[in-house]
C-alpha cells in the first residue's frame, strides 16, 4: 500500500505567510529563537514539518511513501511545483492514496483575524473513496489540540481529485489558521503541534486502511 504525502506550496510562494508575529517564537523549544518579533513565518515551512514527520511515522507503520512539494525535511529550498505536475508524480507513483498539507488563511493576510480551526477537503466531483478517509482523520485530529472542527469540506482541488491523482482516495488537509493569532503562534510555529498532527493523521489511516498500528508500536519498543 502506497501514500503520498504532499507539503502544499513552496519556500517563496507569495502571499503564503501569517501576518507579523506579536513575539518572539522557539519552534521546538531548545531556547533559541526561530521567529523574531514582527517576521512572517512562511506556511510551507509548517507543511513540511508536518509532511516530514507524517512519512516517518507511515514508514514506522509499514506503509509505503512517496513525497511531493518537498524532498526532506528542510523546506528553505523547495520550489512550488505546480499542481499538475504534483499531479502527474502520484498518479505515476501509482499511490493507493495521497494526504496534502496545509494551513489556513483568510482575510488580506497583514492582520490577524478570527478565522480558525481544523477541516479536511475532498473533490466535489472525483472524491472517489475520499469521504469515508476525510471523516476518520478529521476524527483523529479533532482528539488533539482543542480546535474548532470545520468538518469536510468539497470543492474542487487539484490535490483532492482522484481522477487525476489516480488514486482511491485524496485528502487535503487544513490543520489551523496562520491569519489566526493563536493558532499561528501555539500551533502552525510549533513542532510539538506539528508532531501530534502527523501522528493524528497517521492514526486516521491506520483505521481507514485497518492496520493496527500497535504492531508498529510493539516493534519500536523491541529496537
Amino acid at each position: 500500500m502506497k501514500i503520498n504525502v504532499d507539503a502544499g506550496h513552496g519556500t517563496n510562494t507569495a502571499g503564503k505567510r501569517t501576518p507579523p508575529m506579536p513575539i518572539n517564537l522557539d519552534i521546538d523549544n531548545d531556547n533559541k529563537i526561530d521567529i523574531k518579533k514582527g517576521e512572517q513565518y512562511r506556511e510551507h515551512y509548517a507543511n513540511v514539518g508536518v509532511a516530514s514527520i507524517l512519512v516517518e511515522e507511515l514508514k514506522r507503520c509499514g506503509f509505503d511513501t512517496m513525497q511531493t512539494g518537498f524532498n526532506d525535511d528542510d523546506p528553505s529550498d523547495d520550489p512550488d511545483t505546480a499542481l499538475s505536475v504534483r499531479q502527474t508524480a502520484i498518479a505515476n507513483g501509482k499511490c493507493d492514496y495521497s494526504i496534502s498539507i496545509h494551513f489556513n488563511a483568510v482575510g488580506d493576510g497583514n492582520s490577524f483575524n478570527s478565522g480558525e480551526g481544523i477541516g479536511v477537503f475532498i473533490h466535489d466531483k472525483y472524491a472517489g473513496q475520499s469521504e469515508k478517509l476525510a471523516k476518520i482523520v478529521l476524527k483523529h485530529l479533532a482528539q488533539g489540540t482543542k480546535q474548532m472542527n470545520r468538518g469536510v469540506s468539497k470543492q474542487s482541488l487539484a490535490m483532492c481529485n482522484c481522477n487525476a491523482l489516480k488514486t482511491k482516495a485524496a485528502i487535503l488537509c487544513e490543520l489551523a489558521f496562520m491569519t489566526n493569532e493563536k493558532e499561528a503562534t501555539t500551533m502552525m510555529a510549533s513542532k510539538a503541534f506539528w508532531k501530534e498532527s502527523a501522528q493524528e493523521i497517521c492514526k486516521g489511516i491506520c483505521e481507514y486502511t485497518g492496520y493496527d498500528k500497535s504492531i508498529s508500536l510493539r516493534k519500536k519498543e523491541v529496537e
